[in-house]
C-alpha cells in the first residue's frame, strides 16, 4: 500500500491535460508559471489555454483563457 505525505499538487494546462502531479509545491508553482508564460504567448499549443494549479483537488491559482 502506498501512502503519500503531505499535500498533493497538480498542474492542468488546456488542451495539453495534467503537466505536473506531485508533493513539491516548488515544482508545481515553477510549472505553473512556465505554463502561464507559455499560454500568454501568441503561438504555440498552449497559447491561450487556461492554467490551473490544484491543492488537494482545490484550485489555487488560475490563469484563464483569452476571449475571442
Amino acid at each position: 500500500m502506498t501512502q503519500t505525505k503531505g499535500p498533493s499538487f497538480e498542474v492542468i494546462a488546456g488542451n495539453v491535460g495534467t503537466v505536473y502531479s506531485g508533493n513539491n509545491y516548488m515544482q508545481a508553482i515553477r510549472k505553473y508559471q512556465a505554463y502561464v508564460k507559455l499560454s500568454k504567448a501568441d503561438t504555440g499549443r498552449v497559447s491561450g489555454e487556461s492554467v490551473v494549479l490544484f491543492n488537494d483537488g482545490e484550485p489555487i491559482h488560475e490563469h484563464g483563457e483569452k476571449e475571442i
